[in-house]
């Protein structure tokens, strides 16, 4: 068995996060597991750990390391960009989803409870590689990897009025936190206006005047497990989904709330869609931007898109399917 370098965001979920890890943690050692454990304080702090780890550790000792993360998608996605910084290998990474969301878990098939996840890893004998996005913004000089997808306009848009808005405590216990939820989406698409997009996928160029999102999406879960904005997307093809939707009047956003709940939102002619391993995406004006969630400001755009594999330390296999949604 590999030891595991321990990255823990303890705060993750209300404190969920540091419940896992007490459970996990108890498991590695009745199994005399070897690992160091690390615990972020504040963001950025996983990229660092992350960072500092594989750049100082011997090539050769990696090889004996897997990075386990016990928090959610942002402290997971903090971890890998930390480890791709590094410009040394990619070291495997597990995952004991402990997030409000869990997305890329549920992308890639680790199970929503967290003991099973961490029967998931422990099962693993060797890496299993999936797909994550890189992005390489040359307005900005930016490059960064994401694990579920790279928002433009109104879902970033979202995100940001979720971030100002003061935690709904209460209401999360009465399980009602979908109500500012639900405020924060009319409020969003009440202020977004239509920008202009430009997409270049091989040597074919696209225009479109009207849009109100840009997504490039990794797999096909958005927002947690239930939700599904790029049905066909699939983290083990090898190729990123883009989705833009347009002309959203107050009629065609409530008739595409509807389409997307049946998975249908392709078939809308406001909806427009491309998979390839390499997408370039354009935007010539200031938008709001989110990376897995996290929100990144407000910016211009001149992004290429790619499709790369990352090693996983991880055995879905050994969760049947069907045990995989019980928490």
């Amino acid at each position: 068995m590999r030891k595991f370098f321990v990255i823990i965001n303890k705060h993750a979920n209300n404190g969920i996060a540091a419940q896992n890890w007490s459970m996990t943690e108890e498991v590695l050692q009745h199994k005399n597991i070897q690992y160091d454990k690390n615990f972020t304080t504040q963001p950025g702090d996983a990229y660092q750990l992350a960072h500092d780890f594989v750049a100082t550790t011997p090539s050769l000792a990696l090889e004996n390391y897997v990075i386990l993360v016990v928090g959610g998608d942002g402290t997971l996605n903090d971890t890998i960009n930390g480890i791709k910084a590094s410009g040394k290998q990619d070291v495997p990474v597990a995952f004991i989803p402990s997030g409000n969301n869990n997305s890329f878990a549920a992308g890639i098939g680790i199970a929503a409870s967290p003991q099973k996840a961490l029967e998931q890893v422990l099962n693993a004998t060797e890496p299993t590689y999936y797909d994550i996005g890189s992005y390489s913004d040359t307005l900005h000089g930016e490059t960064g990897y994401f694990l579920n997808d790279f928002g433009i306009g109104i879902d970033a848009y979202i995100v940001s009025l979720q971030n100002q808005m003061k935690k709904h405590r209460l209401l999360q216990k009465l399980h009602l936190g979908f109500i500012p939820y639900l405020i924060n989406i009319f409020e969003a698409h009440t202020n977004q206006e239509p920008f202009n997009v430009r997409v270049r996928v091989d040597n074919q160029y696209d225009f479109y005047k009207h849009a109100y999102l840009v997504n490039i999406a990794n797999h096909p879960f958005y927002n947690g497990r239930n939700l599904q904005l790029t049905p066909q997307a699939n983290a083990s093809d090898h190729q990123l989904d883009l989705i833009i939707f347009e002309n959203m009047n107050i009629f065609n956003f409530i008739l595409l709330g509807i389409m997307i709940y049946f998975r249908k939102q392709l078939k809308l002619p406001s909806v427009h869609y491309y998979k390839k391993d390499a997408i370039h995406v354009s935007v010539n004006s200031l938008e709001f931007n989110q990376v897995d969630g996290e929100e990144k400001g407000n910016k211009y755009f001149d992004v290429l898109f790619k499709s790369v594999r990352y090693p996983f330390w991880i055995n879905p296999s050994s969760i049947p399917v069907k045990e995989r949604e019980e928490k």
